[in-house]
């Protein structure tokens, strides 16, 4: 039990002490950057959902 305890007490030391914290400007410039990544990967995978389907139903409507 005594090494979950050191675990715990390092771990806690390491975040508080080691660890280099964003400032809440790098941080809202990330998640802008991620946000801005995500629509256009979102975008993007709409247009080919978008195309694959009229492709398929062009397909299928001149097998009939």
């Amino acid at each position: 039990m005594s090494a979950v305890a050191e675990y715990i007490k390092e771990s806690y030391i390491e975040l508080t002490e080691k660890v280099t914290w964003p400032t809440w400007r790098e941080l809202q410039s990330s998640a802008v950057l991620v946000l801005v990544a995500a629509l256009i990967i979102a975008m993007v995978i709409f247009g080919m959902d978008q195309i694959i389907g009229f492709v398929l139903r062009q397909f299928y409507s001149s097998l009939t």
